[in-house]
């Protein structure tokens, strides 16, 4: 399995990062974690859009969400006739069309998804907004989406190799609905995990500190996300 990071910018896009975009590749399978604003133009460098396999969306969110449309153009545009790219998320989450045209379909019944292809996947409700979904891949990724601390999480990371997690701040800020650097350590210490990637990464923050908040906790080596960064799972 390899993971590529398209975009990793929270909230807005960042001067050098789209939002959050998380490419995930398996045996020729393409897996779309998240299509955030701005990420569609720089997943070019490592797919075509409009041929991926599959995409998974946590919440509605536009730092989540907002490619899909661009996603649905380049299915439509270029890769006419063939069947709909598959959606896993929310119910409440806009599924874009183009020219009236079905390029891409929300999965019924996401949330009971137990296989994406060739990857194993577990999905749990997590605490940010209503309806906003956390993912585990086989037993290697546990991807966190936006949360708060909860229960769900800490259960679905259990025993995950890798943590990619949010730090949309640190501990000493008010946080909202979002996980701080340090409950990201926190997160990737009670889960066992070989690897914390930080990610989410505010324009305003710097990433140098929220590693040092992160590291300050995890019991495994942290590294902060970055487009292009690419790691053999």
């Amino acid at each position: 399995m390899r993971l590529t990071v398209v975009g990793c910018s929270g909230s807005i896009p960042g001067p050098d990062s789209p939002c959050s975009s998380y490419l995930l590749e398996q045996d020729g399978f393409r897996l779309l974690l998240e299509a955030g604003t701005g990420s569609a133009g720089p997943l070019l460098r490592y797919t075509d859009p409009g041929a991926l396999d599959a995409v998974f969306i946590s919440h509605r969110h536009g730092d989540h969400a907002d490619d899909l449309f661009t996603i649905g153009y380049h299915k439509g545009r270029f890769h006419p006739g063939t069947p709909p790219i598959p959606v896993y998320g929310p119910d409440n989450l806009r599924i874009w069309q183009h020219d009236a045209d079905a390029e891409l379909r929300r999965v019924p019944d996401a949330l009971a998804t137990t296989a994406i292809g060739p990857f194993s996947v577990r999905i749990a409700p997590v605490r940010h907004i209503e309806d906003t979904w956390a993912l585990r891949v086989d037993d290697r990724l546990c991807y966190t989406a936006d949360t708060e601390p909860c229960a769900e999480l800490d259960e679905l990371a259990a025993g995950c190799e890798v943590v990619l997690a949010e730090a949309a701040g640190f501990d000493a800020d008010p946080q909202k609905r979002h996980l701080s650097a340090g409950d990201a350590g926190r997160l990737a210490t009670s889960a066992g995990a070989r690897l914390l990637v930080i990610t989410h990464l505010r324009p305003w923050h710097d990433p140098a500190a929220l590693l040092t908040e992160a590291a300050a906790f995890a019991r495994c080596p942290v590294v902060a996300a970055a487009p292009g960064l690419r790691l053999a799972l």
